[in-house]
C-alpha cells in the first residue's frame, strides 16, 4: 500500500506542480499584454494623433482657400452682370437655348413623314 501512497502522493505533487504552472503562464501572459497594449497605446499618442491632427488641419486649410476662390469667383461674376445686365441675359438665353436643343431630341410635335 505504501506503492500506492507514493503513487497519490506524486499525483498531487505533479497536480500541484502544473496548478502552479499554469498560474505562472497566465500571470507572464496578462503582464506581457499590459505591456503591448501599454506599448500601443504609447505609440498611437505619440505618431497617429499627431499625423491625423496634421491632415484635419490641411484639409481644414484646402477647404478654407476652395470657399474662399468660390465666393471670389461668384463676386466677380456678380459684378460682371451688374455692370452688363443685357449680355448676362442674352448669354443665359443662349446657354438654356443649347442646353433645350442638346437634350430635347426630337423637338416636332408632328412627325414629319405624314402626307
Amino acid at each position: 500500500m505504501s506503492a500506492a501512497n507514493d503513487l497519490s502522493n506524486d499525483a498531487r505533487k505533479l497536480k500541484d506542480q502544473a496548478a502552479a504552472s499554469t498560474d505562472r503562464v497566465t500571470t507572464d501572459a496578462s503582464e506581457e499584454l499590459a505591456k503591448l497594449r501599454a506599448q500601443v497605446e504609447r505609440l498611437m499618442q505619440e505618431r497617429v494623433t499627431p499625423a491625423l491632427a496634421e491632415a484635419a488641419d490641411q484639409v481644414q486649410g484646402y477647404a478654407v482657400r476652395a470657399r474662399d476662390a468660390v465666393e471670389e469667383r461668384a463676386d466677380a461674376l456678380s459684378d460682371t452682370v451688374k455692370e452688363r445686365p443685357l449680355i448676362a441675359v442674352g448669354i443665359a438665353a443662349l446657354g438654356g437655348y443649347l442646353i433645350g436643343r442638346l437634350m430635347g431630341g426630337n423637338t416636332y410635335v408632328y412627325p414629319r413623314d405624314r402626307r
